[in-house]
């Protein structure tokens, strides 16, 4: 990370300055799984930032020269608290489902173009925690929606945006807690950074073929099969994957033993897909119950990513997609 891109992420950082006690380190994790921060590659949250101005109505269509984009899903702005879905009980069928898809990828509008910036659009749901002084085992939580919109060069230049909708909150104590604490905690608003040349470390792309994949997004290994998941959805997250890539994906994760399909589903912007889940909990020393599962949608046809979240290993499957990616391509224009 370069000594801007840190100062950017410091000098945005809600808590910066906060005094934070000892706290139950149980909750936080228990918390923190339900991808508290924003991982989408954005100035500050998850490796990626916020970034953003005051942006009235939601993003609408993009029309640029030198352009191709595929809209995955039109949206008036950041969808509100994400609906759990119900996964039908498959945590056993291993993840062949995704095979077929790898054979017959169909190709995107963006497939085969070119431009000098790598663009996604991305909505998702975040949150926000600190320990409330004088109760070692009492979290104030903040909740938010978030649209990101990125453009970047190979170079690490280009334009992050971010949306962030009003918090919510959890328990009554947490809303007091931040009623009485204004300063701190995340605020309702929009933000735009412009990159210079060497702000922003792009993620290599993997070579295209499952044992690359593997090298690069499974690690750390000794986290079991959800890490795979995980390093799929950060890849995504960042760069914009061609048709043999996303095909490469497919194929490391239907070899990736404890990845398993587990049936269509529906994502918040209305698109069907495979999804696919991998146990979490699984490291060295894992913490005790439940460590819930990661999953990921796959488009049926084009065998892109269409949303990625957590969710319990139930036979009921109850899966929430944190992060929903609606649009990809390359483009020559900063929007």
């Amino acid at each position: 990370m370069s000594k801007r891109v840190r100062e950017l992420l410091e000098a945005a950082d809600p808590a910066r300055g906060a005094q934070v006690g000892a706290g139950d380190v149980e909750a936080l994790l228990l918390l923190a799984r339900a991808d508290i921060t924003p991982h989408a590659a954005v100035v500050p949250a998850r490796p990626r930032g916020s970034r953003l101005a005051v942006v009235g109505a939601a993003c609408g269509a993009i029309v640029v020269v030198a352009t191709a984009i595929t809209v995955l899903q039109p949206t008036p702005g950041p969808p509100g608290s994400p609906a759990p879905s119900i996964v039908p009980d498959t945590t056993r069928v291993p993840a062949d489902c995704l095979t077929p898809i790898a054979d017959g990828l169909r190709a995107t509008s963006y497939d085969g173009r070119t431009g000098r910036y790598e663009y996604l659009h991305m909505t998702g749901h975040s949150g926000y925690q600190i320990q409330m002084p004088g109760r070692p085992t009492g979290v104030a939580t903040a909740l938010f929606s978030h649209e990101t919109s990125q453009w970047l060069a190979a170079d690490g230049s280009g334009r992050m945006r971010v949306v962030r909708g009003a918090p919510t909150y959890p328990d009554e104590a947490s809303r007091s807690f931040y009623a009485q604490h204004p300063d701190i905690g995340p605020k309702a608003g929009s933000e735009t950074k412009d990159l210079r040349s060497g702000d922003f470390t792009v993620t290599v792309l993997p070579a295209a073929n499952p044992a690359a994949m593997e090298q690069a997004l499974y690690q750390p290994r000794e986290n079991g099969p959800s890490q795979a998941l995980v390093g799929v959805a950060g890849l995504n997250s960042q760069r914009v994957l061609d048709s043999a890539h996303r095909a490469a994906v497919l194929r490391f994760l239907a070899g990736t033993e404890g990845v398993t399909c587990r049936g269509e589903q529906t994502d918040p912007a209305g698109r069907s897909g495979i999804a696919v889940s991998a146990g979490g909990g699984r490291s060295p020393q894992p913490s005790p119950g439940d460590q819930g599962r990661e999953y990921l949608l796959i488009d049926p046809q084009t065998g892109e990513v269409l949303a990625s979240g957590v969710g319990d290993a139930t036979a009921a499957g109850v899966v929430t997609w944190s992060t929903v990616y609606l649009e990809r391509g390359h483009t020559d224009v900063l929007g």
